[in-house]
């Protein structure tokens, strides 16, 4: 690597990233295993759960404090990953493009569509692609306020296989945002059967968005989704759910994306229920809440198509 090859570019990197390189002093449960970065400058989206239009430093209910990139270059072996997340804005390609190309650990990145030649150019430094359909239905997609359209998602999708390869895409999908259960199960399935994955997450209302007096999703019925999820990627059908052992497939209630994504307390706060569990211990130590909260979560057996 060339000497302070980030020297003058700015990043805002997550709070529990810049906790874990000793810049912020804040006290977690679990650290990140991949350090989460986001492109600086704002998003021109205006999507109706996301404060990033509103105020750039949040996404969902995490601070990014803007930091030098060299920083977080300098203490890159401590994590597992970088995962580069965009925004909506000119030139963020070109950044995405350049700032990946930084980096020697291995590399995620989290992008709005694009052409195939930006795909393919992000494709040599990257290993893995994240997309943030979010909602699962083209109605629900157009709700939110989603820039561009839910048909032009999937597409840019199948691009990323084609391009990235089967297994290397993971498609982001937000639970609680007021989908049909069947939608849900839909889109997720579609998604598995052409070679792609789901990175899950709960809805979190933050304050000054526009959905911020939405309640976040019964945890019931988030548990419900992580059982179809990992079925799906294991291959288990769907109607053999209500007669699996719980012990048996505790991964998946941890954090769903790329290896080594852990994302701590992106949808809590410290200390209150979990949706996704940054860890197996943190995980083993809630086991028999978890445990009743399946349980109770097989009622939603009944809604799948």
């Amino acid at each position: 690597m060339l000497d302070n090859p980030g020297d003058g570019i700015k990043i805002r990197a997550s709070i529990g990233t810049l906790a874990r390189i000793g810049i912020a002093q804040v006290k977690l449960e679990a650290y990140p295993r991949t350090a989460y970065l986001l492109l600086p400058g704002g998003c021109s989206g205006s999507c109706l759960f996301c404060p990033q239009w509103i105020k750039e430093s949040r996404v969902s209910r995490v601070s990014w404090p803007e930091v030098e990139l060299e920083y977080i270059l300098n203490a890159q072996m401590l994590f597992e990953r970088v995962c580069i997340q965009s925004v909506l804005r000119r030139m963020f390609w070109e950044d995405l493009v350049k700032i990946s190309s930084l980096f020697e650990i291995p590399v995620s990145i989290s992008t709005n569509p694009v052409g195939e030649r930006e795909l393919l150019e992000l494709r040599k430094n990257s290993q893995m692609i994240g997309i943030g359909i979010d909602a699962a239905s083209s109605s629900l997609f157009e709700a939110i306020r989603r820039p561009g359209s839910f048909e032009s998602y999937l597409k840019f999708f199948e691009k990323s296989l084609r391009i990235y390869g089967k297994g290397n895409v993971y498609v982001h999908l937000i639970a609680g945002l007021g989908e049909d259960l069947k939608d849900m199960v839909r889109i997720m399935s579609y998604i598995y059967d052409r070679g792609g994955a789901v990175a899950l997450f709960a809805f979190t209302p933050v304050p000054g968005t526009p959905l911020q007096d939405r309640e976040p999703p019964p945890i019931t019925y988030y548990r419900f989704i992580q059982i179809v999820n990992y079925s799906l990627k294991e291959g288990i059908p769907l109607e053999r759910i209500g007669s699996l052992d719980p012990d048996d497939y505790k991964e998946a209630f941890l954090t769903s994306g790329c290896p080594g994504c852990n994302r701590p307390f992106y949808n809590e706060r410290p200390g209150g229920k979990l949706y996704n569990f940054p860890s197996r211990e943190l995980l083993e130590s809630r086991w028999e809440e978890v445990r009743e909260e399946v349980r109770a979560s097989l009622e939603y057996l009944r809604f799948l198509p």
